[in-house]
């Protein structure tokens, strides 16, 4: 097993999901998502993904960086679509800022990587950002930092594993999922390749009471302005 090899892969997959699950002004954000899409083609984690991935190319081809922004708009700002949390505590306990994050500040405490705070709003259990954090662990862990590895299992396994799968269908199955749709059948084959490599089980959580309340009086989104933010300039 060339490790090396699949782990470099996997730094990849995670930055192809942070790049096209966030918002950017600058279609140079998104330069890298077609070449990454090619190269994932030629050694697909399963049929599935394939053709995920082939469609996903096309579309985006086809119609560009225009509809990727307004997918976004319509998937994760409107005020009239469903709502898709972006927290892990969120998926935890039915509200952002809880346990999940306090779990993941402190993991990234532990790191020898900092958030840049004046330019990333984001709290260290965003699925975004444990992305983020995941490629950057990798990065380290193939450049020699073997603790980065280790603390990259433990932020999947405790962090991303217990909430990646709720949000993968919810993302499949939103109303307005075009891109998005194929972006969750990449996502899923990426995770249970993930599960397989770590050696971690899927997560069985069922849940809570406080859970279920919160995701039937959050059908949609609130009325609120978004922070509009760019993960390149965040600080790992």
């Amino acid at each position: 097993m060339n490790t090396e090899a699949i782990n470099k892969a996997r730094a990849l997959y995670y930055t192809f999901f942070a790049r096209i699950l966030d918002f950017a002004q600058k279609e140079e954000h998104y330069a890298d998502v077609e070449s990454l899409i090619e190269s994932f083609s030629a050694n697909p984690l399963d049929e599935g993904s394939f053709e995920a991935l082939r469609a996903l190319g096309e579309h985006l081809k086809k119609e560009g960086f225009g509809a990727l922004k307004q997918e976004y708009d319509n998937v994760f700002v409107s005020p009239e679509s469903s709502f898709i949390p972006l927290s892990a505590s969120y998926y935890d306990e039915g509200r952002d800022d809880g346990q999940k994050r306090v779990k993941a500040a402190g993991m990234l405490l532990r790191s020898k990587f900092r958030r840049n705070k004046p330019v990333c709003n984001d709290s260290e259990d965003q699925i975004l950002f444990v992305f983020r954090f995941m490629h950057t662990l990798i990065q380290a862990g193939i450049e020699g930092d073997e603790e980065s590895l280790l603390l990259s299992k433990e932020l999947f396994s405790e962090i991303l594993n217990e909430c990646v799968d709720e949000f993968t269908g919810l993302l499949y199955s939103h109303e307005k999922s075009v891109l998005y749709k194929h972006t969750a059948i990449i996502l899923k084959a990426f995770m249970d390749f993930e599960r397989l490599y770590l050696g971690v089980a899927p997560s069985h959580k069922v849940a809570s009471a406080q859970r279920v309340s919160a995701v039937i009086q959050a059908d949609r989104k609130p009325l609120s302005q978004r922070i509009r933010r760019n993960l390149d300039e965040i600080v790992l």
